[in-house]
């Protein structure tokens, strides 16, 4: 039992530091009790332990709180271990395993993508990518997941520039055609791709959002077409992949809030 209050504490705990934010940087005991809906003395009594261990200080005027700067040392050192192939490698690793398909990580490079990490897969025959290999962005799931979230004029300008060279049958090369598919993409929160760049080869990708809700990266699961078999499944562990991905990098928002609107639909 004593545990059991020991751990409701410390989760108390950390709701009222997360009552802080920009707009709100200094809260009064009242303050925070409202927005917790927690009694005024249990959260007189957190506060007075986190400012007893260093976490927040009193402006002796105002009698507020404000976060201390022993939270900005820590937020530092999180910031400088928030490498996105080190918080996204084991997420790969599992969905390489769920998938036993090659997994990747793409980041854009001017009109191109470029992998950034990779999981590879377990079979024999497997999709293979080179770290750092660049590849036109335009085909493939996951550089249509790149430039989806992009600027209007970046895609016009990528448009202008590749003019959607056709690297296969398959590939997208009408501008109307392709625009339609990146606004799918937005709406549904990830891409398919079958043969697009390489013929023999199938894929599903989903964007990976950094704090502010920018598109940083996509995440891709890609295979042998005769094999790797897109279904709503495999699509949802690779969205809740990225998603998680996104959490750990400090995005905060469901994913479906950056799409055009409504859940995302696997179907």
């Amino acid at each position: 039992m004593a545990e059991r209050e020991q751990g409701t504490s410390i989760r108390r705990a950390l709701k009222v530091l997360s009552a802080f934010s920009l707009e709100e940087s200094f809260l009064g005991v009242s303050e925070i009790a409202k927005k917790l809906g927690l009694p005024k003395s249990s959260v007189h009594w957190l506060l007075q332990v986190l400012q007893d261990e260093g976490y927040v200080c009193q402006d002796p005027k105002s009698g507020k709180y404000r976060l201390s700067v022993k939270l900005f040392h820590l937020g530092t050192i999180a910031a400088n271990t928030m490498n996105i192939s080190y918080v996204a490698r084991p997420v790969m690793e599992r969905l390489r395993n769920a998938t036993e398909e090659t997994v990747n990580l793409y980041v854009l490079d001017g009109f191109d993508r470029v992998c950034i990490e990779q999981a590879e897969g377990i079979h024999l025959v497997r999709q293979v990518v080179r770290l750092g290999q660049k590849i036109p962005s335009y085909c493939g799931a996951a550089g249509k997941v790149l430039i989806a979230w992009q600027p209007e004029d970046f895609i016009e300008r990528l448009i202008s520039h590749t003019r959607l060279k056709p690297l296969t049958k398959n590939t997208i090369s009408d501008a109307d055609l392709f625009k339609e598919e990146l606004a799918k993409i937005r709406r549904q929160g990830y891409a398919v791709s079958f043969g697009e760049r390489d013929v023999e080869v199938a894929a599903v990708a989903a964007p990976v959002f950094d704090e502010e809700g920018k598109i940083l990266a996509s995440l891709s699961a890609s295979g042998p077409v005769s094999r790797f078999e897109i279904t709503p499944q495999v699509v949802e562990a690779i969205i809740n992949a990225a998603s998680e991905i996104s959490y750990q990098l400090g995005y905060s928002k469901d994913l479906e809030a950056v799409t055009s609107g409504g859940k995302i639909k696997v179907s």
